[in-house]
């Protein structure tokens, strides 16, 4: 019995605190789910990030780490143009033959590569799928692009073929 007088107490004592709490008693209820984080505080507009705005050498002043993360999230800019108009099949030809890597008519590497930049992928995904096919032994990784590590220098790979696009 002394228990249940001890519980009912508590109960009333919780409910109580709860109900005279400070604050407006019905606040907005926001999804904070879809808020997205460089808005929260700021009145600003969110400015409008397009693949225009990427491109590998276009780091502009940011600290190092912010660079590099932002690099690797947003996908890479041959040119001006859309990958789409570009003969991304001779493109990437021209930069592994420059490496020593001759594609043939059913190459891997080169199918991997042209597929990802016409979808507009990453920096960070292209590498994750080049390096995950060379080590599945898809294809065989050409030596000038190899890294001490034995991975595929997709870095040097994709500014060659920024440099190779912009003539």
């Amino acid at each position: 019995m002394k228990m249940l007088l001890i519980a009912a107490a508590f109960l009333v004592v919780t409910i109580g605190l709860i109900l005279l709490q400070p604050g407006p008693a019905t606040a907005p209820v926001q999804d904070v789910a879809n808020v997205p984080l460089s808005s929260v505080g700021s009145d600003e507009p969110e400015p409008e990030v397009t693949r225009a705005d990427a491109s590998l050498l276009d780091i502009r002043s940011l600290p190092a780490s912010e660079a590099v993360s932002r690099q690797l999230r947003q996908p890479i800019r041959l040119t001006d143009t859309d990958a789409r108009h570009t003969d991304l099949r001779s493109l990437t030809a021209a930069v592994l033959i420059g490496f020593g890597h001759t594609p043939q008519q059913d190459d891997r590497l080169q199918a991997l590569l042209v597929q990802a930049l016409t979808e507009g992928q990453s920096n960070a995904y292209i590498d994750a799928l080049l390096n995950t096919a060379a080590a599945r032994g898809e294809f065989a990784l050409p030596r000038q692009l190899t890294t001490a590590a034995g991975r595929l220098d997709t870095e040097t790979l994709l500014m060659a073929l920024v440099r190779q696009s912009q003539g």
